[in-house]
């Protein structure tokens, strides 16, 4: 069996949700991962009865902190060193940078994923997206391979001159088929009964829209007073948008719930899921609702059209615009036939292009792409 390491530093969100199902995934095709991550993550209990080996490291957001960006550097060299990686796949900006610096430096096969780039200007001021173009052009010679998790990022690192062409690839994310037999949230479940439900499932946190969502709110309920809004999330943003809420007089309609793994869970009460993030990479959230048969409002921005397909599984509404998601909301909540149409073609859509084990199979073909360049390279040198 051939063994790799997953770096990230994502504490939760999609990042997390996607290197939890890659371990698995890649496990099941023939390969023993370890995962390398922060020193707590949503996924560390989820995996724990894998058996799949975790080592957390002290992982900081940012560049501030050079001593825990020493002992992360440390812990890699180690850890790497100790397995005899035959590859290394890092993920999302501070474990990208440092894992690809210390696999180079010991010369093992490196992939990175990009969940999006820092240095696009769509979620970062121009001061910090100079930073990080000029830092991810500094790792591309120390990366194999940069998968793209949607056509979207792969455009955006073109158009910056960030690596060759034949160096990125597109592997898009991929979602479990919804579960069948779950206990439903049932907060969410009685919820649900009061009238036909929308709502978001996200981490409450900066750059997701859930301010967008709460706005739309108003208009939503404008026109239809017995629909009913959900927010399903944990972050630290939570105790404000309950507040906006609040003050926007639309608790009682608008209410929030904890978030309760995994998310078919509370995704199966929703009419209608909606996601207000203004760009994604390429949002998993949606995915699983696609899995699940609910029609999807989202924004038509960053690699989500690639998911949502506009007026087939869901709509897609202009970014930031509480006028035109209310639209978007209001029209599915109000037409059950159409969204019993979308609801067929989500799950069809889901089946044909956004399975897991799609997913895991484009990364492991990746992976041995880089690993079949590897050995060809040894062999002409050794030939020389």
């Amino acid at each position: 069996m051939r063994n790799c390491l997953l770096i990230f530093d994502a504490p939760d969100g999609g990042v997390a949700e996607h290197v939890m199902r890659l371990a698995l995934g890649l496990r099941d095709r023939g390969w023993e991962p370890v995962l390398a991550g922060p020193e707590s993550a949503s996924i560390y209990e989820p995996l724990r009865p894998t058996g799949i080996p975790v080592v957390p490291l002290p992982f900081r957001s940012g560049y501030g902190h050079p001593l825990d960006d020493g002992r992360a550097l440390r812990g890699l060299a180690g850890l790497i060193r100790c397995h005899d990686f035959d590859l290394v796949h890092a993920h999302s900006p501070k474990a990208g940078a440092l894992g690809r610096l210390v696999a180079f430096s010991l010369n093992v096969p490196t992939v990175f994923t990009a969940h999006g780039f820092a240095f696009n200007p769509a979620v970062r001021g121009r001061p910090g997206r100079d930073l990080s173009l000029l830092l991810e052009r500094s790792l591309a010679p120390c990366t194999d391979a940069i998968i793209c998790v949607s056509d979207a990022v792969r455009r955006l690192a073109l158009e910056r001159r960030l690596a060759a062409p034949d160096a990125l690839h597109t592997v898009h994310n991929g979602a479990t088929c919804c579960e069948l037999g779950l206990e439903p949230d049932r907060d969410l479940e009685r919820f649900a009964h009061e009238g036909p439900l929308a709502g978001c499932v996200t981490v409450l946190g900066s750059g997701k829209g859930v301010d967008v969502f709460i706005e739309a709110g108003r208009r939503v309920f404008a026109r239809m007073p017995e629909a009913r809004l959900a927010v399903v999330g944990n972050g630290v943003l939570r105790s404000e948008l309950e507040r906006r809420a609040r003050a926007l007089r639309l608790d009682g309609r608008m209410r929030f719930f904890d978030y309760r793994r995994p998310s078919a869970r509370q995704l199966r009460s929703l009419d209608v899921f909606v996601s207000p993030s203004p760009w994604e990479a390429m949002p998993i959230a949606p995915l699983e609702a696609m899995a699940c048969g609910v029609p999807q409002v989202a924004m038509d921005a960053g690699g989500t059209p690639e998911v949502v397909s506009d007026g087939e599984t869901g709509l897609l509404c202009q970014p930031n615009d509480p006028v035109d998601l209310a639209d978007g909301i209001t029209r599915l909540l109000s037409d059950a036939s159409l969204r019993r149409r979308m609801s067929e073609a989500s799950r069809e859509r889901h089946r044909r292009l956004f399975t897991l084990d799609r997913m895991v199979a484009d990364t492991t073909a990746v992976f041995d792409g880089v690993l079949a360049g590897r050995q060809s390279r040894g062999r002409r040198i050794a030939h020389a």
